[in-house]
C-alpha cells in the first residue's frame, strides 16, 4: 500500500472517530470537540451573534422543529431566537443541529432551550426530515439524542420510504371533494402560522441563492389540505393529519428594483407533503416550488 493510500485510510479513520464522538453528544454541544476535528471532515459549528445572525433557512428549521414538537405534545411554544447550529454535509444530504430558545406562552412567556435536528436530502424533490425536536434535557435527565440519530440513519436508508415525486396541482373542482380536501379559512391561517413556514421553505428551495429575496413579501391567498383519512370528525382536523398534502397559492410582491423600477406582483403555487411516523414521530416534509424567480430580482 502506497503512502498516499495509507494517509487516505488514516484520514477516514480519524473522521469516523471524530463523528462518533459528535454522535455521542447528539450533534449539539460539541464545541469542545472542534479543535480535534480532522481537516477532511465537512462538519461546521457556528455560534449566533449580533454580527453573525442565523441564516434564514436555519430560522425556518428551528420554527419547523418547534411546530413538530407542538403537534405531538399539544403545546404552543414559539421561537424566541437562535443560539447556535452545527451542520454535517455529505452529498447528497446534510444534517443540521439547531439549538434555539423557545418561549412558552402557557408558562408566562418563560424561555426554554430547544434542540432540533434535520436530515436534508435533495433528489429532485427536496426532503426535510426532523428526527429530534425537544427542550434540551437537564443535567440529570436522560439524553437519547444519540439513539434518535442512529435510528434516523437506519430509517434514511430504508428503500421503502416514499421518495416519489410530488403530485400535480389538483383539477379545477377537486377541492369540492370534502371527504379528502379542506380549504383553510383565513382565520385559521393566522392560528396556524406553521403553514407559512411550509410555504417559506418551499419558496426558498429554488431561490436560496438570490440575496435580495424577502420572505416577508409572500402573501398566502389560498390553502387546501388533502388527506386520505376519511375518519376525522371535523373537516379542519385535516390540518393536523399525520400524512397530508398542502396546496398553497400565494403572491410575491418584490422589492423595488433601482434599474427596472417596481416589479409587478407575481402569483405562485407550492405543494408540500407531510409525513409523520406513527411510532417515532419523525416528520418529513417534501416540497418543490413552482419555478425559479430569478428574473424578478435581477
Amino acid at each position: 500500500m502506497g503512502d498516499s493510500s495509507a494517509k487516505m485510510l488514516e484520514g477516514f479513520r480519524k473522521e469516523r472517530e471524530f463523528m462518533e464522538k459528535v454522535r455521542q453528544c447528539g450533534g449539539f454541544d460539541i464545541e469542545h470537540l472542534m479543535k480535534a476535528k480532522p481537516g477532511r471532515c465537512n462538519f461546521a459549528s457556528l455560534e449566533i451573534t449580533k454580527d453573525k445572525p442565523a441564516p434564514r433557512y436555519i430560522v425556518l428549521y428551528a420554527r419547523l422543529g418547534i411546530h413538530k414538537y407542538n403537534m405531538i405534545q399539544g403545546t404552543n411554544l414559539e421561537l424566541h431566537g437562535i443560539e447556535k447550529y452545527n451542520v454535517f454535509r455529505q452529498i447528497p444530504y446534510s444534517i443540521h443541529f439547531v439549538t434555539a430558545v423557545a418561549k412558552d406562552p402557557a408558562a408566562g412567556g418563560s424561555l426554554v432551550t430547544f434542540q432540533t435536528s434535520f436530515y436534508e436530502e435533495v433528489y429532485g424533490v427536496k426532503r426535510l426530515s426532523c428526527f429530534i425536536a425537544r427542550p434540551k434535557p437537564g443535567p440529570h435527565e436522560e439524553d437519547n439524542a444519540y439513539n434518535l440519530w442512529v435510528q434516523s440513519d437506519d430509517e434514511s436508508d430504508d428503500e421503502s420510504e416514499d421518495k416519489s415525486e410530488l403530485p400535480e396541482w389538483p383539477g379545477e373542482n377537486a377541492f369540492d371533494d370534502k371527504k379528502h380536501y379542506y380549504v383553510v379559512k383565513k382565520s385559521e391561517l393566522r392560528e396556524n402560522d406553521w403553514i407559512r413556514v411550509y410555504l417559506e421553505l418551499a419558496f426558498l428551495v429554488p431561490n436560496s441563492s438570490i440575496r435580495s429575496l424577502d420572505l416577508s413579501k409572500l402573501v398566502i391567498t389560498k390553502v387546501a389540505v388533502y388527506t386520505s383519512d376519511e375518519d376525522m370528525a371535523l373537516p379542519n382536523e385535516k390540518l393536523n393529519a399525520r400524512n397530508a398534502i398542502f396546496y398553497i397559492k400565494y403572491e410575491y410582491c418584490p422589492n423595488e428594483n433601482k434599474d427596472h423600477g417596481c416589479k409587478p406582483t407575481r402569483d405562485g403555487v407550492a405543494i408540500v407533503r407531510r409525513k409523520m411516523d406513527k411510532i417515532s414521530g419523525d416528520t418529513t416534509l417534501s416540497f418543490q416550488g413552482d419555478c425559479n424567480w430569478r428574473d424578478i430580482f435581477l
